[in-house]
């Protein structure tokens, strides 16, 4: 998998709280939007996918190329938590950083499957021959509240201001859940995209679906998304990870 990343502060937001990170030889990509007062989201973002990429590099299931795919699954939930417990004690050791927190994303390519586990409203999107899809579900209110035909674990409907970046599960708070893991099959030709919601808030998926069929590198997909992102407003820090098999 050839794979291309580009994070971009955006039109509106003053600093960029958004972190990614590739290892190209692992077929292995993070994105983490970071959220919390001043410095703090930048903070939480970074430190996530540092966190990460210490515990999937010594991970030998991830190394494995015959791993199965429950221990693969297994060690992302695993390593997510443990990022998520990093980060809770550095907020809680630090007053500034109190209240910081970060959606995050990983994928993995191993034996043609894309695994990925995430929490938050970041997301991942598969192109093939047949189709554009979205693999990944947005842990947020509204979200949730639709995915659960109008209905909350509380019976509470969100509240009318309530918008869809208020997010339910994200590293730097307790986990009600495990975070999501999913696995696809992917094969020659196919292309992933790991984004923020800084980019699918602004363009709708045929869009996106557009770009990436269109583009010839996984850079000029990333260079795209970006201009025309920020051409649709920038209204968000906004990363892209694209990946060609």
């Amino acid at each position: 998998m050839i794979l291309f990343g580009r994070t971009d502060t955006g039109r509106t937001r003053p600093n960029n709280e958004d972190s990614f990170v590739i290892l190209p030889e692992a077929s292995i990509m993070m994105v983490a939007d970071g959220m919390g007062g001043h410095n703090a989201g930048e903070v939480a973002s970074r430190a996530a996918i540092e966190s990460m990429v210490r515990m999937v590099e010594q991970q030998s299931a991830l190394k494995k190329s015959g791993s199965n795919q429950e221990e693969i699954r297994h060690t992302l939930i695993h390593d997510l938590r443990e990022t998520n417990n990093k980060i809770m004690l550095m907020a809680r050791e630090n007053e500034a950083y109190s209240g910081m927190g970060s959606t995050f994303i990983i994928g993995f390519v191993n034996r043609g499957h894309l695994f990925t586990c995430h929490v938050g409203d970041v997301r991942a999107y598969l192109l093939t021959s047949q189709e554009f899809r979205q693999l990944t579900n947005d842990h947020t209110y509204i979200a949730e509240f639709s995915r659960n035909g109008g209905t909350t674990k509380d019976s509470a409907a969100p509240s009318p201001k309530m918008t869809r970046h208020v997010v339910s599960r994200a590293i730097g708070f307790p986990f009600p859940e495990d975070p999501e893991c999913s696995t696809n099959p992917i094969s020659k030709g196919d292309r992933v995209l790991l984004c923020s919601d800084g980019l699918w808030s602004m363009l709708p998926d045929p869009q996106l679906a557009l770009i990436l069929q269109e583009a010839t590198t996984p850079e000029e997909a990333c260079d795209r998304m970006i201009a025309e992102a920020n051409q649709a407003g920038g209204k968000d820090n906004i990363t892209a990870i694209v990946g060609f098999m």
